[in-house]
């Protein structure tokens, strides 16, 4: 297959950038979790400790050449970090929701401690009695041993027995958990689980109206406390929808930003007022970001690529001037004279992939006899070996996607002309690409 080629270049900047992007994108997730998780108070300097040395392992991939390995491991990090920031948030909220429920049964049985000591008929000190109804834990304590000193009543013979009797003295929380569970309509629970998760992700001004109308919503009667719930169900369900948007659309500029910052993007732009901004701003910046990402890394991808190749060419003797590849950029197509054979070359063309085509040169209507035309096109396939050797020897890799047999077309014949076989075209200076 020696007639034209059309391949795809990969170089190795357009590489490197692909995974510093990823690298920039961990940073991002590992600085929301770091955030957010000592918002919470449930990450640990040991967890940190840990989740930067994964990060330094990730950065060491990208200096041993392990580029592959890093584009499959830094999605797999930021995943992890996600998943785990939520898994210690949730055990958070669990610590909060058991805390509610112990607050709750210490209230209930303050109460039926209360009732208890009203019915011995001794009279109660009134702060004790208010201390009680609030559920305080150094007036139950007080009523506890109060209620030892009654001696036996009819409410509670068997703890006053035990009181009398040399067995242990059983303990305020003993007491407390033998007291009947008080029924706990599950919407409170679902509610209060809310208001946790709210918290944890946003600043929450709404918390201390909810979690005083909760309350009333525990104590109030059947027909209240209904409406009462109802009502938080859908406050709270509208505002942690929207907190959790808010959340992932912020996530999501973040990390995008990043990567554009690793590009050597402006961000500033996108970056404004980025905590008073409506989720649907932040999307549309999120999605301009990652646009201009690919349009600027596939600019510098497409200029990494004709350089690699006009670079790759002069090595192999083919007559490269300064400024071709702008003239390549500005026309799509350019014609290289071979040195060793002046009346044949190649013509490129292509930005994302690129044909390659050996040709053969007329001047004045005159031209190489073209029973030497199979011979320069099998010349041609031997210098797409080495110009695919040296490009991997600097890292870049060439892929031939279709190819056409010797012969199969009639060689493109150009006209030119000047005594010296055409004019030069001017082009920046070549990229300086050495072997490491």
């Amino acid at each position: 297959m020696s007639g034209p080629k059309v391949v795809r270049i990969v170089t190795r900047e357009e590489i490197l950038e692909i995974c510093r992007g990823h690298l920039a994108r961990v940073d991002a997730a590992l600085a929301e979790w770091m955030r957010i998780g000592r918002r919470n108070d449930c990450i640990d300097d040991e967890a940190v400790v840990a989740a930067q040395r994964r990060r330094d392992a990730l950065a060491m991939l990208i200096a041993q050449d392990r580029f592959a390995d890093l584009q499959k491991q830094a999605p797999i990090e930021t995943e992890f970090l996600r998943d785990d920031l939520q898994q210690r948030l949730a055990k958070v909220a669990a610590e909060q929701t058991a805390a509610r429920t112990r607050e709750q049964r210490e209230r209930e049985a303050a109460s039926a401690l209360l009732r208890a000591l009203q019915k011995t008929g001794r009279p109660l000190d009134p702060d004790l009695e208010k201390g009680l109804e609030r559920g305080d834990s150094a007036a139950t304590a007080r009523g506890f041993l109060l209620l030892g000193e009654t001696g036996p009543v009819q409410a509670d013979t068997s703890l006053a027995a035990k009181l009398r009797d040399d067995a242990p003295p059983a303990s305020f929380a003993d007491w407390a958990r033998a007291q009947p569970a008080p029924s706990q309509d599950p919407a409170i629970d679902r509610v209060a689980a809310r208001i946790t998760e709210i918290a944890q992700i946003a600043d929450l001004e709404e918390e201390a109206n909810w979690q005083s109308r909760l309350a009333e919503a525990a104590s109030a009667p059947a027909k209240r406390r209904h409406l009462i719930l109802d009502a938080l169900e859908v406050e709270t369900g509208r505002a942690l929808t929207a907190a959790r948007q808010r959340v992932a659309a912020i996530a999501a500029l973040h990390a995008t930003l990043a990567e554009a910052e690793a590009a050597g993007l402006d961000v500033g732009r996108w970056r404004a007022d980025i905590e008073t901004a409506e989720p649907g701003e932040i999307e549309a910046r999120e999605a301009e970001a990652a646009s201009s990402i690919l349009t600027h890394r596939e600019a510098k991808a497409v200029q990494a690529r004709r350089a690699a190749v006009l670079e790759g060419l002069s090595g192999l003797g083919y007559e490269v001037a300064e400024g071709m590849s702008t003239a390549w950029a500005s026309e799509g197509r350019l014609v290289i004279r071979s040195a060793a054979r002046p009346d044949y070359g190649v013509e490129l063309s292509g930005a994302d992939r690129f044909q390659m085509r050996p040709v053969a040169f007329d001047a004045n209507g005159r031209g190489p006899d073209p029973a030497r035309d199979k011979d320069a096109e099998t010349i041609w396939c031997g210098d797409v070996t080495g110009l695919e050797q040296r490009l991997a020897a600097l890292g870049d890799g060439l892929k031939i996607e279709k190819a056409l047999p010797i012969g199969a077309v009639p060689l493109k014949r150009i006209e030119i002309g000047g005594s010296d076989g055409g004019a030069r075209i001017e082009a920046p200076v070549l990229r300086q690409r050495t072997l490491r």
